[in-house]
């Protein structure tokens, strides 16, 4: 039975405690955040004794003995996080975004080579079985992509409205939407094809003056095979839509969804006809089952630091691009 912690109780960490509790293998040994009123639902929800609650991490792993931990925290203290719980000897699967930036995202990349523990991220597309039938298409010497597109939209604008809320705050956050959110649609566009993204320029609009937390963002992706990619986020939209397309000479791939559901596979041949392939969405598994099966399997996880690593050295470049308004090379570490 594996005992699991999780740092982080808001919605990211309330969800994995539900996949928790229902999981056979797996039990809640703690729960850890600095809000005294999410602790107090996650002991009623979770019917967890207060010996089990923690407002700081570091105190709670010689109490609880966990092996394994799960972070869902704001981005900013994930390294921390993540290296505290490698140093007790714990797995850890961590919530998206991973990383501040590409130097932090190199540091984890370094803590996880240096240790035997899994270390999980999560980018849940990796889970979803219409994208992994679409990515088997270009592996192994199949039809490169050649023309990409990719939206996703959402309404933030409550967000951006109350001034209180820790997404529009760089020091905590990292950066806006389009690094919180819309980092679904970039890190899929490059898990998919395996693309290497070459440069980036972008058009962004920004909620505050430094240019760091982004409401709309629109990014050319030219990738080192000479294929393109046309990427676009708002978190100023009425619903949340998302769509990711990839052309290549045989034809294409589309995922399409709605809302936080199910993203749906549809594939063109080529003929002129749309195929929907047998794919058996019910047999999704919880970011919390991969990792375990990862654990237990000693498995390179779904989702790995490196996955993590791409997407943050594309991203910090876009901004880049944007706030300077020229093309950017994206230096992949």
């Amino acid at each position: 039975m594996h005992r699991i912690a999780i740092v982080g109780m808001g919605g990211f960490g309330s969800n994995l405690a539900r996949q928790v509790d229902a999981h056979p293998d797996a039990t809640l040994a703690a729960v850890v955040d600095v809000a005294e009123e999410n602790l107090v639902a996650a002991a009623e929800h979770h019917g967890l004794p207060d010996e089990a609650l923690f407002t700081d991490d570091a105190a709670m792993y010689d109490a609880a003995d966990p092996d394994a931990v799960l972070v869902a925290t704001p981005p900013a203290f994930h390294l921390e996080q993540v290296e505290r719980a490698l140093e007790n000897d714990c797995h850890v699967l961590c919530e998206k975004p991973v990383v501040m930036d590409t130097d932090e995202a190199v540091a984890l990349r370094d803590l996880e080579r240096s240790t035997d523990r899994v270390v999980m991220t999560g980018y849940q597309r990796h889970l979803n079985p219409g994208f992994v039938h679409a990515r088997e298409r270009w592996r192994d010497g199949g039809p490169e992509p050649t023309f990409v597109t990719g939206e996703l939209t959402q309404d933030w604008r409550d967000v951006f409205e109350s001034g209180e809320n820790w997404r529009t705050d760089p020091e905590v956050g990292g950066y806006g939407h389009l690094f919180s959110v819309g980092t679904h649609v970039v890190e899929s566009v490059l898990w998919l094809t395996g693309l290497t993204p070459a440069s980036v320029s972008a058009e962004m609009t920004f909620h505050d003056d430094a240019g760091r937390i982004d409401e709309q963002a629109s990014l050319a992706v030219r990738f080192e095979n000479g294929a393109t990619a046309t990427l676009a986020d708002t978190a100023t939209a009425p619903a949340t839509r998302e769509h990711i397309h990839v052309w290549d000479d045989a034809g294409a791939v589309y995922l399409e969804g709605e809302n936080w559901g199910r993203r749906h596979l549809t594939v063109y041949d080529g003929d002129n006809e749309d195929v929907t392939p047998a794919v058996d969405y019910e047999r999704t598994p919880s970011k919390v089952a991969a990792f375990l099966d990862a654990v237990e399997s000693g498995s390179e996880p779904a989702s790995t630091v490196q996955d993590a690593v791409r997407v943050t050295a594309l991203l910090e470049a876009a901004y880049e691009a944007a706030n300077e308004g020229r093309r950017v090379d994206v230096d992949l570490p």
